[in-house]
């Protein structure tokens, strides 16, 4: 008897919590971390909430208290853009206090098939059982292109215990530009004929500076990228798309460079001192957020690099090591 008298109060409480959320309001927006994407690279978007209902709102897994947050994502030829199967978005947990603006960053590619060359547009829709509509954000525009080949190169996959010798298919190394606004920017792909292993963001054009290149007897690559006339990023990453080395290097008595051995295959980096962040060049970092610590659910995922994707399946995958901008210039 004392816990059927429970169950009919705290259903009493939660009806009546419904009748008193008729009149509820809600603040939603979005933003993206960009407005040109690479094709495969993670597309980030940033959904504002805002509880103007006067009550807290509680997204729970009761049918009383369920809310949903959906993307609508159509093509340029106005189509609906497809959710990737068995990819759901889940909101249970979430709390919003009298006036809270909570933000929550979230891959949508993860969810959403946007593999496809084009443009795109997005909005975000809110729902909840005590509230008396659903709620729409504004829409945005996005282009996913595939940028322009500057430089490619295939390798071997090293095989250091001699069990599969020529039988691995051989990875392209490819780096693309990409115009977004005023900027061009540089980004690494790492495939073969069935999978991309990465897609990473690895600089800036900066004038007339070039970027070098070289393979190492792993076949990893080793790059160095201008940051300005007198700085250079050094970035390495294997075959599986893992970044491996990350380091600035300025001018000074000698210019930093990167020297392959003939004899060893063996890439170094050369000349120059450890460059600054914030002294000797601007912080690359500053103003934004590691993606990765906004996306609970990808938390695990951090450490790793890019699961493979299949042009076949067109997966694309959620994880980025790279830094997102919470307030970014997008076209309104």
């Amino acid at each position: 008897m004392i816990k059927l008298t429970s169950c009919k109060l705290i259903t009493g409480l939660l009806l009546l919590l419904a009748a008193l959320a008729v009149h509820a309001q809600m603040g939603l927006d979005i933003d993206l971390n960009r407005t040109v994407y690479m094709q495969y690279e993670p597309v980030y978007a940033c959904i504002s909430l805002r509880n103007d209902s006067g009550r807290a709102l509680v997204f729970g897994s009761d049918p009383r208290l369920q809310g949903f947050i959906l993307f609508e994502i159509r093509d340029a030829n106005g189509r609906v853009v497809p959710k990737r199967p068995g990819a759901e978005i889940s909101v249970t947990g979430l709390i919003l206090g009298p006036g809270e603006v909570k933000r929550m960053v979230l891959p949508v590619n993860k969810y959403y098939n946007i593999d496809a060359l084009g443009t795109y547009r997005i909005n975000v829709y809110l729902s909840h059982s005590m509230l008396p509509s659903e709620y729409k954000s504004r829409d945005l525009k996005f282009q996913v292109a595939k940028g322009v080949d500057n430089w490619s190169r295939t390798v071997g996959i090293p095989d250091l215990t001699g069990k599969n010798a020529g039988k691995a298919i051989p990875r392209t190394y490819t780096i693309r530009s990409l115009v977004e606004g005023s900027n061009r920017y540089y980004y690494l792909i790492v495939e073969d004929a069935q999978k991309v292993f990465g897609v990473m963001r690895i600089g800036r054009a900066i004038g007339q500076e070039k970027f070098q290149a070289e393979i190492d007897m792993l076949s990893r690559i080793h790059l160095l990228m201008p940051v300005s006339p007198k700085v250079g990023h050094y970035l390495a990453f294997s075959i599986d798309g893992e970044n491996i080395a990350n380091e600035y290097r300025k001018t000074t008595s000698t210019i930093p460079s990167l020297l392959r051995d003939p004899v060893s295959g063996t890439v170094a980096l050369v000349g120059g001192e450890p460059a600054r962040i914030g002294i000797d060049f601007k912080d690359p970092s500053y103003g934004k957020t590691r993606a990765s610590k906004l996306i609970e659910d990808d938390a695990d995922d951090d450490a790793g690099g890019l699961p493979a994707v299949t042009p076949q399946e067109k997966r694309t995958a959620p994880v980025n090591r790279g830094l997102v901008d919470l307030a970014p210039k997008t076209s309104r």
